[in-house]
């Protein structure tokens, strides 16, 4: 990560971050399009964005299993709840 990411990322703390992908997820967007989305609009590289996501156990979750509807990644097996 350099200079310049590291400041953008002092300057967003997650909660301002996470704040604004749910604002693309409350529109419709994909929860994948719209960290991909907020990244690009803020000149981000996916990875710093994936620190964040790290620390949100619900964000991550719902990434996961948005990419196992996409056949991005192996589904796991789960229990009927």
């Amino acid at each position: 990560m350099d200079k310049k990411e590291l400041k953008v990322l002092q300057k967003l703390n997650s909660e301002r971050i996470m704040s604004e992908i749910a604002g693309y997820i409350s529109d419709g967007v994909p929860y994948i399009d719209a960290v991909v989305e907020y990244a690009t609009k803020n000149e981000l590289e996916i990875e710093v964005i994936g620190e964040i996501i790290r620390k949100s156990p619900v964000l991550k979750a719902n990434i996961y299993r948005e990419a196992e509807e996409l056949n991005m990644i192996e589904k796991l097996v789960r229990l009927p709840v």
